[in-house]
């Protein structure tokens, strides 16, 4: 943290200083030179920051130093902060505001001498790289890397019983090492976070085929984070040898060039198995590869890893991602720990209550689940005492001992981290356990934040994308949904990820969490405030200059706390029980987000246009029915989400409304992203000016307005998303006059009757269109014909867009469409799919169609897995039910689909799900 504190501040102080308008009377206080060279000090600890970062918990004295190091830090990026506010408001101000520069002056002088202090004690008191670095990495058993090596070794003797919920994998494993015939050498990787069981079930797999003698010879090696290339090669010829009585060379006075012609000699001609586990880095393969013949026998390498693109070294179909444990799995490896020492391995009944409870606190993580077994096995079998354990169950590493070794493996993959994706890593601590975490959302956050750094062309949500997308790979965050374009949409936190970052963010200042009334001394350096859910009426909250971001659940709080707060950066509101934001938020000047989505919040301050940096708006789903006229003057703004919910019952939110945009859009030239507004002639017109517009979705669109669209849309050579709302179903819709189509599309949803019930011929060369919606279109037949050969399109859905009686789909037409929808087309009766045509359809949908015959030739879509059927007619439901065959153990698994027939029924929404062969149903 200290090292991100370094980089930030350079980074900040050099856009601040960019600021010229008060330069005279900043300069009479020296407030500008003494930031940049205050920030130049740092620059020059970034290289022992860095280092002194990671070995934090191993040396309490260098732990120390770099908490003050870290809360100077602050203190000198709060005077960048307060330079920018003083010096944005030109010369006339800065005078006014005189005695806030000289106090300016004066802390800035204390943090700069603060600083020398600290950088001559770390000299003073021997706080030395080498000497650390020494102890560090001494074999004391309490650093992670050490811990780990234990662990690996202790795989080697792991109980039968210990090994639980992977038989599949073990059995996949088997195959590829002994019964895959392929002569070439070959890769196999098994991937997953820290924890769970990579090592167990390789190492299991790994004894009993080197104990069969399949392979000539066999080598089990843990490589270390900072491996050297000659000393990894030494250990795998060290394992070669392990059995040989005799005639061992002396390997290790061989350099690299021996040591590779000595491995070659000693497996040329053999088929051998090699284990590395725990690789971090793809180019430890890249650097012993050479030494590692390929002459046709057969020879297989094991990879454990928890980095997903180091996985990716082997050949897709040759890699397994272990997932922890499902609940009954989880609970067989928990009695077969616990109660190891009884004949049944059962859980007692009465303490099966506080079992379950400190089963839920392992999430399923083996070696969690082990580590806490072997804690319980000692205890008493007393409700007191499982109790106690249960309330101080700590993942620390300095818990007990055991229980820290979780600890100490998960933190190597954070410490692991750089900077730049451990404060990202560490933002995500904000969120409460199991929570779905939406994509969009989180970057634009980290962006609010400044975590995100500008590089080459791309834009800082691409960056931020990039980052997600490595925390992904690490296996730090997980995704529980992706979007059509095959992108992270949800995501969400192993729960002792989440301990541990929390834990970091709250020692380290990052981030205060709370779900009661906080104390907030004004001496602490806090960045981050979570206040969760609280209860009380009134919070007394001391005039702090460092909070950076305050994400406030604040529901039954009065909204008035809120006005002491000048230098934030991000503001959250979710479930806000008020109806009205405070007009103190507009002096926030530095709050770069704010989220009111999913809240009872009707009114938006006048004076909103003060938030000069917002760059994030996002009131989707509140009650915001108008924005102040001073919106216009957010130059910042980057995002801006608008649509109000007509209900306050949030168990009915029913269909929502766009908001009408105010004069002066035009002057928003940052924005990325507009969703939801209502369009008016003088608005479409200054779309023209937003050239940087990503996605757009307008309403209320009539044939006025379509006079002055296609100039604006040209200019918005990036967007990739456009939404098209009519405003009633008399317009239409003349979408053909694009003299300069979005041709960079991927998403386009057009709801209306569209003129001459046609597609306007531009669409079929978006190449890059993914997924199109219809609706209330009136198309004909022939328009269909101009999506079919679209080569990237996945999701077609035809909502109430198609008037024809019968729809039929030649040969070779969709050739990569996984998703269809027909809904809402009362007219059709007949739909037809011809051999060859929809050769990847994955999922089709057909509700309140009026199709009483299954759809012929469905046979033909040999890669259909699901059919949705919403409230279709009886007579069709009847005939697959009729051709239901398959229960249980199907001998044709590959043609069985998965039907769900949906309907109304007493005014619930019933649904029953057949699995039938749809090929036997049609015959």
């Amino acid at each position: 943290m200290a090292e991100m504190i370094a980089i930030s501040l350079s980074a900040k102080v050099a856009a601040t200083l960019s600021r010229g308008a008060a330069a005279d009377i900043s300069s009479l206080v020296t407030v500008r030179s003494g930031i940049a060279a205050a920030a130049r000090d740092l620059e020059l600890l970034r290289a022992f920051l860095r280092f002194a970062d990671s070995c934090r918990g191993a040396d309490a004295l260098v732990s120390a130093w770099v908490d003050q190091i870290r809360d100077v830090g602050f203190e000198l990026e709060d005077a960048a902060d307060e330079y920018a506010f003083l010096s944005g408001g030109g010369f006339v101000r800065a005078c006014a505001n005189f005695g806030a520069w000289v106090a300016l002056a004066r802390r800035l002088g204390k943090a700069r001498a603060r600083l020398r202090d600290l950088s001559d004690a770390k000299e003073r008191y021997g706080i030395r790289q080498a000497e650390a670095s020494a102890s560090s990495s001494a074999p004391d058993g309490g650093t992670g890397p050490v811990v780990g090596q234990k662990l690996a070794e202790a795989a080697h003797f792991v109980e039968h019983g210990e090994i639980v919920g992977v038989a599949a994998h073990r059995r996949l494993l088997m195959k590829w090492l002994t019964e895959d015939l392929d002569s070439r050498r070959s890769l196999v990787a098994v991937c997953g976070m820290g924890g769970v069981g990579k090592t167990t079930l390789v190492t299991s797999v790994y004894k009993e085929v080197a104990a069969s003698r399949y392979f000539d010879c066999a080598a089990w090696v843990s490589v270390s984070k900072n491996f050297t290339t000659d000393d990894l090669l030494r250990k795998i010829a060290k394992e070669l040898h392990r059995d040989a009585r005799a005639g061992m060379p002396d390997i290790d006075e061989m350099d690299y060039r021996s040591l590779v012609e000595a491995l070659h000699g000693h497996l040329a001609n053999k088929r051998y198995l090699l284990l590395l586990d725990d690789v971090w880095d793809a180019n430890a393969w890249y650097e012993i590869r050479n030494a590692l013949v390929d002459d046709g026998t057969g020879s297989r390498i094991i990879i454990t890893t928890r980095s997903q693109d180091v996985a990716s070294l082997a050949a897709s179909t040759r890699i397994i991602m272990l997932e922890p444990l499902r609940e009954q799995e989880a609970w067989s490896l928990f009695c077969n720990t616990t109660f190891r020492k009884d004949d049944n391995r059962e859980c007692p009944h009465h303490l099966e209550h506080w079992a379950v409870k400190i089963l839920g606190r392992c999430c399923g993580l083996p070696l969690a689940i082990v580590s806490v077994g072997n804690l319980l096995a000692l205890k008493d079998r007393t409700e007191f005492a499982w109790k106690n354990v249960h309330d101080c169950l700590d993942w620390n590493e300095s818990s007990v001992r055991g229980i820290g070794q979780v600890s100490s493996i998960l933190n190597l993959s954070i410490d692991d981290l750089p900077y730049h994706l451990k404060r990202c890593l560490l933002y995500c601590s904000i969120y409460p356990e199991d929570f779905l975490i939406k994509r969009k959302i989180l970057i634009r956050l980290w962006i609010a934040e400044g975590y995100i750094e500008e590089k080459g062309q791309g834009t800082l949500e691409e960056i931020a994308d990039d980052y997600l997308n490595q925390l992904v790979q690490r296996s730090l965050l997980q995704v529980t949904l992706k979007n059509e374009f095959g992108r992270v949409k949800r995501l969400c936190i192993h729960d002792l990820i989440r301990d541990l970052i929390l834990q970091r963010s709250m020692k380290e200042g990052f981030i205060v969490f709370s779900k009661c009334s906080p104390a907030l001394e004004s001496s602490k350096k806090i960045r981050h405030l979570i206040l969760d859910r609280c209860e009380t009426d009134h919070i007394t909250v001391p005039k702090l200059t460092s909070i950076r971001s305050f994400n406030a659940f604040m529901a039954d709080m009065d909204s008035s706390v809120l006005s002491g707060f000048r230098l934030l950066t991000v503001l959250n509101l979710w479930f806000v029980q008020i109806d009205k934001l405070p007009s103190s938020l507009t002096n926030l000047l530095n709050l770069r987000y704010l989220g009111i989505r999913s809240t009872l919040i009707e009114e938006l301050p006048q004076e909103l246009g003060k938030l000069h940096h917002l760059q994030t708006l996002d009131t989707k789903w509140s009650m915001v029915q108008r924005l102040p006229p001073s919106i216009a003057k957010l130059k910042s703004l980057r995002h801006l989400i608008l649509y109000r919910r007509r209900s306050a019952d949030f168990r009915y939110p029913g269909p929502g409304s766009a908001i009408v945009f105010p004069q002066g859009l035009q002057n928003l030239t940052c924005l990325q992203t507009l969703k939801y507004v209502e369009a008016d002639e003088n608005m479409v017109k200054s779309l023209g000016s937003l050239k940087h517009m990503k996605s757009l979705e307008l309403f209320g669109v009539h044939e006025s307005i379509l006079v002055h669209l296609p100039s604006s849309i040209s200019k918005m050579s990036g967007l990739l998303r456009l939404g098209i709302v009519s405003r009633d179903a008399n317009v239409s819709l003349d979408l053909e006059p694009f003299s300069q189509p979005p041709i960079k599309l991927q998403r386009l949803s057009l709801t209306g009757m569209l003129a001459r019930g046609k597609l306007p011929s531009w669409v079929g060369r978006l190449d890059s269109l993914v997924q199109l919606r219809l609706c209330s279109s009136e198309l004909k037949g022939d328009s269909i014909g101009l999506l079919s050969s679209l080569p990237r399109l996945l999701h077609l859905t035809l909502n109430n867009a198609y008037s024809d009686k019968s729809l039929t789909f030649p040969e070779g037409c969709f050739p990569v469409l996984k998703k269809l929808s027909l809904h809402d087309l009362p007219n059709l009766s007949h739909v037809e799919f011809q051999k060859g045509s929809l050769v990847h359809l994955n999922e089709l949908i057909l509700g309140r169609c009026d199709l009483t015959e299954i759809p012929q030739g469905i046979e033909n879509l040999t890669q259909l897995d699901n059919l949705e059927l919403f409230e279709m007619p009886s007579e069709m439901i009847q005939k697959i039910q009729d051709g239901e065959t398959l229960q249980g153990n199907y001998e044709d698994s590959q043609r069985t689909t998965t039907v769900k027939n949906i309907h109304w029924y007493n005014g619930q929404l019933l649904q029953k799900t057949i699995y039938t062969n749809l090929f036997t149903v049609q015959m």
